[in-house]
């Protein structure tokens, strides 16, 4: 069991460029293996290759923080404190997107509700064009308008706005003389995008909603939290248009995803004149006691890029600044919504903000306030809630005396006909709004032609790829004589302290082969099983090295060491490292081209193969790296791509995929897609066989061509260097004898 010494020590070993590899191995059975290797090791010669991606996470993530808390230690100055308001309003702006096209609001009520004290209108408004959001309206029954208004954005709540603790805090203020515009997001209450027509309900979750439709969001450069606060913004839009609404008291408060929400908003609506953060995302990414993958959430609650401009989300709350600012938060929450580490962590935001509402002579007006109560908008946060809105809003310090609450059913609060925007008027959906966002990409790329040189250096900067050269240092782990062939696992070092281990297969009966590198969704294991995958590669002459590239295999991660509720299922605790991973700037996709672009490092530095002769065979998703290292590495003599997904693009087009988050490269198709990068390669051959959809499937022939097309951004012929071939029930060694043949 690692203590928290070892653990610091650890880190601290990593920080000297000595990896963290405390504890793993005895000395002398270091000492042992270096000797027989000849070579200089950070790394042990112990095979828990699941510390290592975690390690590395942690070390970057608390490299990441000291900058940070460096640039924070030297703003000292109310001038200083300003300009970083701005610059996060602007940086935030520029991570989500930008403002998204603002056309015409086309609201209308589509009826109303009476309550005990107020009224509710039903409304439909639109954030972008052709984008419809459901909305209730409660107007106070009493006193003399214009009254205060708040916006309420809503939490992860399956049925949204309806939400009964959320009615009982619109009720509640509504009664207390505010009109309350609250709606509802993409993938909850009537704005459901993934329907089941069986039960017309959704087929999942809403936070599982979020991130399916926001995955694809990263690939176009956007956010989907880019449209869940355009929704809000243009919430503050329709309530200028009523004449019940003061412009100039216009408050903003949400719980849980809605209190994100709220963080969101208050920095960049100027209109919103104070805000409550109920138990919402109040915890950096590059947290204290940082355990991977750390405080991601759901498509929305991440920002990409943030932490390389040393921004986190405490800075999104400091950027409320001046404007009065209440956080709510509850210490049951750690471990269970949020963070094992909640707690502390929203303490630390708290001060950071605080300190820069100080300097901007605004102490007063940012408090924090802490429960012990399980996560939701219970009495307690409703009388915080309103109690500062009274407070700053309308100049009242006075007790709130809360009324009988009587919720109304779903059905009556419903400003659709059916209960769904989706079956009863015309309304884009997310994944019509990604399609257009996407020919629009189109349209530029074919307009611009990239020759393949600014392929490769615009490939280059998404990849966030650091320069290397020269042979690895590795180490061999075993080695195992079967008939024909001999069986190496190994590893070598991609960076100091992250191991990258694999099999070598090498026929015995041939001196130096070609050789072939191997990159395939189960790192390898298929290949040296019996019978293997490639025996008939090997008794053919050639010799294959395949690696377990970062997050894969052998080399998946361990799990974090607390928050079990937090990280559950624990089969989304892949998808949270690539959040964490793109927090920092640098895909997952990205590492794992370094690992293959120093395993053809690797192979090449060997003596007893014909590197000269080296191929590049990608199967799976791992396609996907291996024809993006080849575009980058012209020592590889030919590629072969067996059922990879056929473009980014057909992710954006369908409504369902299957691709694992960790092979999604924020912002590529701004730029190129994979059909641009086999034609890279020209005129090296690159084979294509079975490529599939975003779903897996197989796709014909025709279709492979068609959507090749489509998604190049070069002129109307495909490319001469690339041949398709689709095979479903056929031995594949065929074909990559032919391939290996031929090229």
């Amino acid at each position: 069991m690692t203590t928290r010494r070892r653990f610091l020590a650890a880190n601290l070993l990593a920080a000297a460029g000595l990896g963290s590899s405390l504890g793993r191995c005895s000395s002398a059975e270091s000492e042992e293996a270096d000797a027989a290797a000849h070579i200089t090791l950070s790394a042990p010669a112990g095979s828990d290759f699941w510390n290592d991606w975690a390690d590395e996470l942690t070390l970057t993530m608390n490299r990441s923080r000291a900058a940070r808390m460096g640039a924070l230690a030297r703003i000292k100055s109310p001038s200083q404190a300003q300009a970083r308001v701005e610059m996060i309003r602007t940086k935030l702006w520029q991570l989500l997107g930008g403002p998204p096209e603002r056309g015409e609001l086309n609201a209308q009520v589509t009826g109303s509700v009476k309550g005990s004290g107020f009224r509710i209108e039903k409304i439909l408004y639109q954030s972008v064009p052709g984008v419809v959001v459901t909305a209730n309206l409660y107007i106070p029954a009493a006193g003399d308008p214009p009254y205060p208004a708040i916006l309420a954005p809503v939490g992860h709540s399956n049925n949204g706005k309806a939400y009964k603790p959320y009615q009982h805090l619109y009720q509640t203020l509504a009664r207390l003389g505010y009109v309350v515009l609250t709606y509802d997001p993409w993938g909850q209450g009537e704005r459901l995008q993934y329907i089941d027509p069986a039960t017309g309900r959704s087929r999942m979750e809403p936070t599982e909603e979020h991130s399916m439709a926001g995955r694809p969001m990263t690939l176009l450069g956007q956010s989907l939290a880019q449209y869940f606060a355009w929704d809000g913004i243009r919430g503050v839009d329709y309530l200028l248009t009523r004449p019940e609404v003061d412009a100039k008291r216009i408050g903003c408060t949400g719980q849980s995803g809605g209190g994100t929400m709220t963080m969101y908003l208050a920095a960049l609506e100027p209109r919103i004149a104070a805000a409550v953060v109920n138990e919402g995302n109040t915890e950096n990414v590059a947290g204290p006691q940082y355990d991977p993958p750390g405080a991601v959430d759901d498509a929305e609650q991440n920002v990409v890029g943030l932490l390389p401009l040393r921004l986190d989300r405490g800075d999104i709350l400091a950027a409320a600044a001046p404007k009065p600012l209440l956080i709510c938060y509850t210490t049951h929450d750690r471990g269970e919504t949020y963070s094992p580490v909640y707690d502390v962590a929203t303490e630390e935001v708290y001060r950071e903000a605080a300190a820069m509402y100080k300097l901007l002579g605004a102490e007063e007006k940012i408090r924090l306030t802490a429960s012990h109560l399980p996560h939701g908008l219970d009495y307690t946060n409703r009388q915080h809630t309103c109690r500062w809105f009274n407070r700053w809003l309308k100049g009242d310090d006075g007790p709130v005396t809360e009324a009988l609450f009587a919720p109304f059913p779903d059905t009556m609060l419903n400003a659709t006909r059916t209960g769904q925007v989706v079956t009863s008027i015309p309304s884009r959906s997310s994944v019509e709004v990604n399609r257009d966002r996407l020919a629009t990409l189109m349209k530029t790329r074919r307009a611009q032609a990239p020759d393949v040189n600014q392929l490769r250096a615009r490939l280059t900067s998404l990849l966030a790829l650091k320069p290397a050269g020269g042979t690895p240092p590795s180490r061999l782990l075993s080695s195992t004589l079967r008939p024909g062939m001999t069986i190496e696992q190994f590893f070598f070092e991609t960076e100091p302290g992250v191991r990258t281990p694999g099999w070598f297969l090498r026929p015995s009966s041939v001196d130096r082969p070609p050789v072939i590198l191997h990159m395939a969704d189960d790192c390898g294991h298929s290949l040296v099983e019996e019978p293997g995958s490639c025996d008939r590669l090997l008794a053919a002459g050639y010799a294959i090295c395949s690696i377990s590239p970062r997050g894969m295999g052998i080399a998946r991660p361990r799990f974090p060491h607390g928050g079990p509720n937090y990280y559950r299922p624990i089969s989304m605790v892949g998808e949270r490292y690539s959040w964490a991973w793109l927090a920092l700037g640098s895909p997952v996709a990205g590492q794992r081209v370094r690992d293959v672009l120093r395993a053809i490092d690797y192979v090449v530095g060997r003596t007893d193969v014909n590197a000269e002769q080296l191929r590049l065979l990608g199967s799976g998703n791992a396609a996907i790296a291996a024809q993006m290292a080849a575009l980058l590495d012209n020592r590889v003599q030919s590629l072969l791509l067996d059922g990879g997904i056929v473009s980014f693009a057909a992710l954006v087009e369908s409504p369902h995929y299957s691709l694992d988050f960790s092979w999604f490269v924020p912002g590529i198709l701004r730029y190129m897609d994979l059909p641009d990068i086999a034609g890279g390669l020209a005129p090296r051959p690159c084979w294509i066989r079975n490529s599939v959809d975003a779903n897996g499937a197989i796709l014909d022939s025709s279709e492979v061509k068609r959507r090749h097309l489509e998604a190049s951004s070069g002129d109307d012929a495909l490319p001469s260097n690339i041949r398709f071939i689709v095979e479903r029930a056929a031995d594949p060694q065929t074909t990559y004898l032919d391939w290996l043949r031929s090229t």
